[in-house]
C-alpha cells in the first residue's frame, strides 16, 4: 500500500464500512461484508486495470480505452440479462398463479452479471 494513496485507503475503508451497516446492519456479516467490499476498492487500485493518477489521491483510477469497452460490455450483457430474467419470470409466473415478483429478482440479476462480466472482462490481460 503506497502512503501517498492513503486518503483513498481511508475514504473507501469508511465508505465500504457505512455500506455494509447500511445493507446488514451492526452484525459480523456488516464486518465480512466491508472486508470484502475494501478488497475489492484495492483490487480495482492494484491491479494495473486502469490507469491510476497520483495527483488526485482520492480519486486516482482513471479508466482507458480498454476499461471503458469493459464496462460497455458489462452493461449489454447486464441489460440482456435482466430483461430477459424479467420476461421469463414474468411469463412463467402468469400460468402458475405464483406470487413471485420478477423485477427484483431480474434488477439482482442484472447487477451480479455486470460486476461478473466486467470483472472478467478486465482479468483478461
Amino acid at each position: 500500500m503506497k502512503r501517498v494513496f492513503l486518503p483513498y485507503y481511508l475514504s473507501r475503508a469508511v465508505l465500504s464500512g457505512a455500506f455494509s451497516i447500511v445493507v446488514a446492519g451492526l452484525t459480523w456479516k456488516a464486518f465480512a461484508l466491508a472486508a470484502v467490499l475494501f478488497g475489492m476498492f484495492l483490487l480495482y487500485l492494484q491491479s494495473g486495470w486502469f490507469t491510476v493518477d497520483p495527483a488526485t489521491p482520492l480519486f486516482p483510477i482513471r479508466r482507458d480505452e480498454r476499461g471503458r469497452e469493459a464496462q460497455r460490455k458489462a452493461l449489454i450483457a447486464a441489460l440482456l440479462a435482466g430483461v430477459g430474467a424479467y420476461l421469463l419470470l414474468s411469463a412463467l409466473s402468469l400460468p402458475a398463479g405464483a406470487s413471485v415478483a420478477p423485477a427484483p429478482l431480474a434488477v439482482s440479476l442484472s447487477v451480479l452479471v455486470y460486476f461478473i462480466s466486467q470483472f472478467v472482462l478486465l482479468a483478461r490481460a
